[in-house]
């Protein structure tokens, strides 16, 4: 863990809540702080390399820092960078992506809806 004396450490310690943590033992030892990601790793402060072996909670199934993914991301934000699609409103890659996602989807399934959490997508 980091030590707990770095700035960074304390601000963390003193307004994030961790969700799934030991929050007594979190203000003993601090946080363990990443810095980046490259492919299946992430590295800490000090440049050590661990695999984040959950995708950034199912978030990175790609890996990090994937040029490819980061341009096309930097693209798009230039152009939209988010709409949403209640009341009849949509944009050329949530129907793109709708219509990829049927392509590959057992028959019977016949259109995709676009959700912020897990939770809203099993409701």
């Amino acid at each position: 863990m980091t030590a707990r004396g770095s700035a960074l450490a304390q601000r963390d310690i003193a307004y994030h809540l961790h969700p799934q943590t030991n929050l007594r033992l979190h203000e003993e030892v601090g946080p363990l702080l990443m810095e980046r990601g490259e492919g299946i790793h992430v590295f800490d402060e000090q440049g050590r390399r661990y695999i984040e072996g959950m995708s950034g909670l199912w978030c990175a199934t790609l890996g990090f820092s994937q040029p490819r993914l980061a341009e096309a991301a930097y693209q798009q934000l230039l152009k939209l960078p988010y709409q949403q699609t209640f009341a009849h409103r949509s944009h050329g890659p949530a129907a793109d992506l709708a219509a990829l996602l049927i392509e590959h989807a057992p028959a019977g399934l016949t259109k995709a809806v676009f959700q912020s959490s897990g939770s809203e997508a099993v409701e």
